[in-house]
């Protein structure tokens, strides 16, 4: 027990001292919101793909994509979102609320968080596990649009105004994605692995110095962005969205990994693509369309501090039973 205390330690304290560190930083003052909201936009555009390319390119993929683990992601994403609406419209009735916590329950930190914490008890070789974040990053893209234009045609019904809003096709929602950076470079990845070339070594270097500049990024600026100011106006719905989020959700999508017998990667996929905090860009998208921004932010600062604690727990347990090694 012990052992296994110290290794599940010793795999998420780095991305706690990287989370204090960008909480100390912005009590110093020594960063501004101005200058996260710019680090975090690079971080999505360029050092993030950059990342997954690495993650992907130089890896044997024919055991990722026999893996049914994939599809079964995207499904639960799909399910997530679905349960998740049917709930949330039972509970509150506010519409800019219930589009908050939609989309803050049904959108994890995916790739800024599962991906790190499946490398800190794998290493490098996790390819398999890309290919499952990248296609839950992919459903989440496609259901993310139409879901908050519905939410946004609630929120002006409900304040009177007349216009519904244009609907958005398949076809657009389609060309959206694939200009999105990161399933480019996964695409990109996927494909360099196939042809069998090996990348010269005057671009690998910069490719993986890159790449590892990511995690301690990602989680500074995850850190400095904590913002709980109005979490006591919006508590109950905050302890609803935590409780499914961290525990709930993860602990429903891998029981069929574990009983199926499936193999410990598959497991660990379900539970850092299941488990994951709120992803950051909830917050924005969620003001975009005219809900509760402060909402969402509230539920993405505490999924991203609580965050630590739950995968540590959920490490620690699947080791304590033998589930992975």
């Amino acid at each position: 027990m012990l052992q296994n205390l110290y290794i599940t330690f010793q795999v998420v304290f780095p991305f706690m001292a990287y989370l204090g560190l960008g909480l100390f930083l912005k009590a110093v003052h020594a960063v501004d919101d101005a200058f996260l909201r710019r680090l975090n936009h690079f971080l999505t555009t360029v050092l993030l793909p950059v990342k997954m390319f690495d993650s992907i390119y130089n890896k044997d993929l024919a055991e990722a994509f026999r893996t049914p683990v994939a599809i079964y992601a995207g499904l639960g994403t799909v399910l997530v979102m679905l349960v998740t609406l049917a709930l949330v419209s039972r509970l509150e009735k506010d519409p800019a609320k219930q589009g908050a916590l939609v989309h803050a329950i049904a959108r994890g930190n995916v790739m800024l968080f599962a991906l790190p914490m499946a490398q800190g008890i794998f290493g490098e070789d996790v390819a398999e596990i890309v290919i499952v974040l990248a296609v839950v990053v992919l459903v989440n893209n496609v259901q993310a649009l139409p879901l908050m234009e519905h939410f946004r045609k609630k929120v002006r019904i409900a304040k009177g105004e007349l216009s519904e809003g244009k609907h958005t096709s398949v076809k657009q929602l389609l060309l959206d994605c694939l200009k999105t950076p990161l399933l480019d470079s996964v695409i990109l990845g996927i494909l360099w692995s196939l042809s069998g070339l090996s990348l010269p070594i005057f671009l690998a270097v910069p490719v993986g110095g890159l790449a590892d500049t990511v995690v301690p990024l990602a989680f500074l600026v995850l850190g400095a962005s904590l913002n709980l100011g109005h979490l006591k106006a919006n508590r109950r719905n905050v302890i609803l969205s935590v409780f499914l989020k961290l525990v709930v959700v993860p602990a429903v999508f891998i029981i069929l990994p574990i009983a199926a017998g499936w193999g410990e990667k598959s497991i660990v996929a379900c539970l850092v693509a299941f488990g994951s905090p709120t992803a950051v860009i909830a917050y924005a998208m969620t003001e975009t369309y005219e809900c509760d921004g402060h909402l969402a932010g509230e539920i993405v600062s505490l999924t991203s501090f609580l965050s630590m604690f739950s995968i540590f727990l959920w490490i620690f347990s699947l080791k304590q039973l033998g589930i992975i090694s």
